[in-house]
């Protein structure tokens, strides 16, 4: 009897600051919904003791438990495990960072609001973990459903960056082109010729 080819999970980790709230939801929703095809993980730059209570709570709202979960380091995976994705969903930890990551295959950036921001009011914190906890099950939902389009995003990202540096780059030959084209002018003590960039008619 020939035997059915399991097809091998992908691995996503999910990073930010404190790993206390925002990724460990995402990890939580992306085992809950995609474990057959997805292994999660989650981590931060620097993490806290504990996972945020209110994570918790609003996670059990809608039927899953993470409170075994429990916050760590990047460094814990970082060069040690291959991921095809590498999940940031804070601007911190966004910023933080590191560029590369040995054993990454895609690095793409979700930023949520931090649902305990000094801004939100005590009174209001339940309220927008539940915002900040339905938004990212969305976004879990579509990579799940289609994952190639957040990689065909990432590669659109990197190709509008790419340009970007490209026009910086002409920018500053023609800045550099024009400046020298100035200094040889004023190295001769002639006025410069009328049709150069930059030029401005000497006053007599």
């Amino acid at each position: 009897m020939e035997k059915t080819k399991e097809t091998k999970k992908q691995k996503v980790i999910f990073l930010c600051t404190q790993n206390s709230a925002r990724s460990q939801m995402a990890e939580g929703f992306l085992r809950h919904y995609g474990g057959d095809a997805f292994e999660a993980y989650s981590a931060g730059t620097e993490p806290t003791g504990e996972i945020h209570p209110y994570a918790v709570e609003v996670m059990e709202e809608v039927g899953i438990d993470i409170s075994d979960q429990y916050p760590k380091r990047l460094k814990t995976y970082l060069g040690k495990t291959g991921f095809n994705y590498l999940i940031i969903v804070c601007a911190r930890a966004e910023k933080n960072c590191p560029k590369t990551f040995p054993g990454v295959h895609a690095r793409i950036s979700w930023l949520f609001d931090d649902p305990r921001a000094e801004e939100v009011p005590e009174e209001d914190l339940l309220e927008s973990f539940r915002r900040v906890r339905d938004e990212i099950e969305q976004k879990v939902l579509a990579l799940i459903d289609n994952p190639k389009i957040e990689l065909e995003k990432l590669k659109a990202e990197r190709e509008r960056q790419r340009l970007e540096r490209i026009e910086t780059e002409r920018l500053e030959v023609e800045r550099r082109e024009r400046q020298q084209s100035r200094d040889r002018f004023l190295s001769t003590g002639l006025d410069p010729d009328p049709g150069e960039a930059g030029y401005t008619p000497a006053l007599h």
